[in-house]
């Protein structure tokens, strides 16, 4: 974001005491016409047409506030202009939100600063009970309907969190289960794979070595980002001394490009499944064993064959001995092996779903 300051202005306040309107804020820090002090947190924004220029007024930070007769000092001040008060440890004055031009700046007005310096206070004072109560262990203070507005949200989070999670215990909920092995299957599988032509499509970059027939067009591959101007806002900033900045922020407008790259079609040879040769079985008797594999043409050329991945599966089925569900569980093999039919297991099932939890099974 680029921010540019464009002037500095006068902010302006009503009497209290006489009424008299839109006196300079840092011009006049009494009133010409009554002589009372400025209320700092009366302060506010001119009319667009009726804003007063600051010239060579060096800025010395937020005014502070005398708290014997608060009247705002400039913050370099030692001692109270109003009362001669030692202004040691003063609180800053009360500044007012910034305005964001939409067409032009709202008007403003001392009530209006008031007023938010009021919420200002409020809120300060709500926290600063809030936390005496947590230390001292004491109830909450009361909050205002705002406020009790957000706990209110917040508890219903928490009601909403909570019975998610009771949902999920009870879903998951699990107990101990008896089961009895009646049966087991296995299967071994060898895949056979052929050389073949194959047709794909890549960007040029990842075209595989060995490709041909290659033909390349540009595609759209992907978008990229480019400044394309800025949209600006102008704010009026409150300085807390008296003066307001006139300060334009801009950011940068992106609009997207498309990104060009060459997508190629073509042929390449690839080794791809052409057949599955199978071997299986449903008790321990005989031990599992590899399916024969027959290479019609072994070699590397168009058309030839070679084995390829080896799969194996052991199954163990189970009847639970108070439900007299059946379940079934993968297993490895060394354990599928030493689990004879008949033999009974501990396990755990699911409350809910009433499915065995394969990986609890120990022997009883």
């Amino acid at each position: 974001m680029r921010t540019e300051e464009k002037g500095r202005y006068e902010m302006v306040w009503d009497c209290p005491s006489c009424g008299t309107a839109r006196l300079l804020g840092l011009t006049h820090r009494h009133c010409p016409t009554c002589g009372a002090p400025q209320d700092a947190t009366r302060r506010y924004f001119p009319p667009e047409d009726e804003a007063v220029a600051v010239a060579d007024h060096p800025y010395q930070g937020e005014d502070v506030v005398c708290a014997a007769c608060d009247t705002p000092n400039a913050a370099k001040a030692a001692f109270c202009v109003g009362c001669g008060s030692e202004l040691a440890g003063a609180k800053t004055a009360a500044k007012r939100a910034a305005q964001t031009a939409a067409g032009g700046f709202t008007a403003d007005s001392a009530a209006d600063a008031a007023r938010e310096a009021e919420e200002a206070r409020k809120k300060a004072r709500e926290a600063a009970m809030a936390g005496h109560a947590a230390a001292s262990g004491a109830a909450p203070p009361k909050k205002s309907r705002g406020a009790l507005t957000v706990v209110g949200g917040l508890g219903c989070l928490a009601i909403v969190g909570a019975v998610i999670i009771a949902i999920g215990a009870f879903v998951f909920w699990k107990k101990d289960a008896a089961v009895v092995v009646n049966g087991h299957t296995w299967e071994r599988t060898i895949a056979v794979e052929t050389l073949t032509p194959t047709r794909d499509t890549a960007w040029k970059d990842a075209v595989p070595g060995g490709a041909y027939s290659v033909a390349c067009a540009p595609e759209k591959r992907d978008t990229k980002k480019v400044p394309d101007g800025e949209t600006c806002v102008d704010k009026r900033q409150d300085k807390g001394d008296g003066t307001f900045a006139v300060v334009q922020e801009c950011e940068t407008k992106y609009r997207e490009e498309p990104v060009y790259a060459d997508r190629c079609q073509f042929m390449v040879d690839r080794w791809t499944v052409s057949a599955t040769e199978r071997a299986g079985g449903d008790s321990l008797a005989a031990a599992p064993t590899w399916p024969t594999v027959r290479i019609a043409n072994p070699g590397s050329c168009v058309g030839c064959q070679r084995e390829g991945a080896r799969k194996e599966a052991y199954t163990v089925r189970f009847v639970d001995d108070a439900s007299k569900a059946a379940h079934a569980c993968e297993l490895p093999e060394v354990q599928w092996r030493g689990m004879a039919v008949g033999t009974r297991w501990a396990s755990k099932v699911g409350v809910v779903s009433g499915a065995l939890d394969c990986a609890t099974i120990q022997p009883r």
